[in-house]
């Protein structure tokens, strides 16, 4: 009986493994009913003859095979969905017919392939609490089976077959000892199992020419098509084209860049909600919406008319579709990417620039002249969709050789602006003033942009009905990033250069365990795309802080995982090691050649020990009111990093803030890292007042809104 509790277990935890994603959620209750009920039936019938038990079943495995054969004929692209519930099926029918402990072990064959289903469709860590629980199951039912094994007690197949006969110098009260030693080997066997694991997976080399690239995307379905192309955003639904009137309700949980209109005075913060998570060989800003006409306060789209591209089959064939045709041919490189959708978007394809190929779950798609894309309907979660992009490398020898002109149609739509104030016109003037090529006069602006304002999320609403550039450039010379595109925008047109804003997502943050980049509220961002002739569209960061064209283009991970997890772990410590300048000298050591794979393997395991060490002078000193503040301090160093201001390694606490706060107006860091070198430094234990005030910060700084009570402590 263990051994089929045990394997049951394992059935169970794996069929809820498979059924956590999106596609299998119906089966999520019925079948684990299911095989539950089939194994106690099959226990309760076991010594019995049940040809007519097999007889049904049989005929259920040919049903089972029927809807498998039409759902592949239906969906000849989705060919993992139909075979994962034949398996669930099958595993289910069977769990009805189990006689022997071959057959039960046969069970538990099928739950390991399940686990392994259940492993390609995993998007994060989740899957990690049902490998554990799975590996617990397995191990101890493999145990029992072995212990069954030695003592011979195999259950009978039929009433015919006698049950072997057991030692007769074993008595029932000596049976508890034995069960005891099982759990304790299965329970030591599992830690093998799961070190050995977790070392061979940090270990195995993650080569990129190694990987299987495929191209997943959602179940093809008919889709409501609501919106005939025009521009949806579920946070701002009531955001229109049209520029000028109340200024829209700011909602953090949604980017109001992505709708028809983008009035730039508007003030607020997102959250950190992940959005969405991807998959891609190389880090890009991932692109949505494009704009070409500045009305002074807002951007908009001058030209509403798409491209409807219907087609039966995957791929659809987007690229060389109007403004996008000068510049398709310049790009060579082929990247892929594929997106897991976690919250609503916006009805927008989000793709590395220029998307060529896209496999979606609907066979309509929505071009505009700008190649930016949309769908009949917004982006639910569960979603999937892929991409092939062709993209280009930044080169600024080859952009320095390009002369300045365009076509007269690029020119006439991207270097309109509204009558703006001379000294805009003055300064774009000056700045430009002596650069030989093209490419140093966008150059000469960026770096203007870079280095005389700084990136604020506090700025205040605009006062006025003045021009939100002018107000920006010489009166407020702090922003969101929209004020620096839109600044660098009309800078540029001002002097004859094309240029246009980019709304749509930096590209996240890598989870090294998972290989995908997760993307959130707070990673949506506004840029710039100035035209150079004969290469077509270039991307240009003008907002500091954020990764430049040329830091874009990446490698999404490293071949060694443990080097990722090697840097992670230098992060996390840093904020212990801050008290000791020994231990900063070592980070700064560390930092310095943490690209050598020696010096890797060595912070691994002195980081470690490290951790381990330190834990137990805390413990000693009983200095526990200290740890909530490090919590709090790694929590806002994490929310800076994705709004493009990391920590260095050999950097203090107070001047990583010292940074912070000259590029950005942020006192909530100043709060945090104060109550940080209190508590480190300080004679005394930080008091509650001190903790609730960093909490609070934290709070507002992660959220931009109400920040949550903080318990009495």
């Amino acid at each position: 009986m263990p051994l089929r509790a045990w394997t049951l277990a394992a059935v169970v935890v794996s069929v809820f493994a498979v059924t956590a994603h999106d596609d299998f959620l119906e089966y999520r209750l019925i079948v684990p009913v299911l095989v539950t009920a089939g194994f106690f039936f099959s226990y309760w019938r076991r010594g019995k003859r049940n040809w007519w038990v097999k007889l049904i079943l049989a005929a259920l495995c040919l049903q089972v095979g029927w809807k498998f054969l039409r759902d592949v004929v239906a969906d000849p692209y989705h060919t993992s969905v139909p075979l994962t519930v034949l398996l669930l099926w099958l595993q289910t029918l069977h769990s009805f017919d189990l006689p022997a402990r071959r057959d039960v072990l046969f069970s538990l064959l099928s739950a390991v392939i399940l686990m392994a289903v259940a492993a390609a469709f995993a998007l994060d860590m989740v899957f990690l609490v049902y490998l554990a629980g799975f590996a617990l199951a397995a191990v101890q039912a493999l145990a029992h089976n072995a212990w069954q094994s030695v003592l011979g007690a195999v259950e009978p197949v039929a009433p015919q077959m006698p049950r072997a006969p057991a030692d007769p110098g074993r008595t029932g009260t000596a049976v508890g000892g034995p069960l005891r030693g099982v759990s304790w080997a299965a329970s030591h066997l599992l830690v093998l199992v799961l070190v050995g694991a977790g070392l061979a997976f940090v270990f195995t080399p993650r080569f990129e020419g190694m990987r299987v690239m495929t191209l997943p995307f959602s179940p093809q379905r008919v889709l409501r098509d609501l919106f005939a192309g025009q521009i949806a955003n579920p946070a701002y639904p009531g955001l229109t084209a049209g520029a000028g009137g109340r200024v829209p309700v700011w909602n953090a949980r949604g980017y109001f860049g992505f709708s028809a209109n983008v009035d730039l005075r508007l003030r607020g913060r997102l959250d950190d909600t992940v959005v969405m998570r991807v998959r891609a060989t190389r880090q890009f800003n991932w692109r949505g919406l494009v704009f070409d006409t500045y009305t002074g306060t807002a951007w908009k789209i001058s030209d509403p008319h798409v491209i409807a591209i219907d087609t039966a089959f995957p791929p659809i064939a987007v690229s060389g579709r109007r403004d996008e045709v000068i510049g398709s041919s310049a790009r060579t490189d082929r990247v892929i990417q594929s997106f897991y959708i976690d919250a609503e978007q916006p009805n927008v394809v989000f793709a590395a620039p220029l998307a060529d190929q896209l496999y979606l779950p609907t066979g309509r798609v929505y071009v505009d002249r700008y190649g930016s894309m949309r769908l009949p309907n917004i982006l639910r979660p569960g979603t999937v969709y892929s991409v092939i992009s062709r993209t280009i490398t930044v080169d600024a020898q080859r952009l320095r050789a390009v002369p300045q002109g365009a076509p007269r149609f690029i020119g006439e739509r991207y270097l309109q602006l509204p009558p703006l104030p001379d000294r805009v016109h003055a300064l774009a003037a000056r700045l430009v003033e002596g650069q030989p090529t093209l490419y140093d006069r966008v150059a000469a602006v960026n770096r203007h942009l870079w280095t005389a304002y700084r990136y604020d999320l506090s700025i205040p609403p605009q006062q006025g009905s003045g021009d939100a550039v002018d107000h920006f450039l010489f009166e407020e010379r702090r922003g969101y990033c929209e004020q620096f595109a839109s600044a660098m925008v009309v800078l540029l047109r001002s002097v004859g250069i094309p240029a246009r804003l980019v709304t749509g997502y930096t590209p996240g943050t890598l989870n090294a365990v998972t290989g995908l980049l997760e993307v959130r509220n707070s990673d949506a961002h506004a840029w710039v795309e100035v035209f150079f002739s004969g290469v077509g569209w270039i991307e240009f960061e003008p907002t500091p802080g954020f990764p430049t064209p040329d830091e874009l283009g990446a490698p999404v991970t490293r071949p060694w995982l443990w080097l990722d997890l090697a840097e992670r772990l230098r992060g996390r410590i840093s904020a212990l090691a801050e008290r000791s300048p020994g231990a900063r000298l070592w980070l700064g050591t560390m930092g310095q050649t943490g690209r050598n794979r020696a010096w890797a393997l060595i912070a691994l395991v002195g980081g470690l020990a490290t951790i381990v060490a330190m834990r137990r002078v805390q413990t000693r000193a009983h200095a526990a009111p200290v740890a909530p503040i490090e919590s709090v301090y790694r929590e806002m160093c994490g929310v800076l990093a994705r709004r493009g201001f990391r920590r260095k390694p050999a950097e203090t606490v107070a001047e990583f803030s010292a940074r912070v706060q000259a590029a950005a107006s942020a006192p909530e860091v100043a709060v945090i890292t104060d109550a940080v070198e209190a508590a480190a430094y300080g004679h005394e234990p930080l008091d509650p007042g001190g903790a609730e005030a960093a909490q609070r910060a934290l709070d507002a700084l992660r959220t931009g809104g109400r920040p949550r009570r903080v318990p009495d402590r």
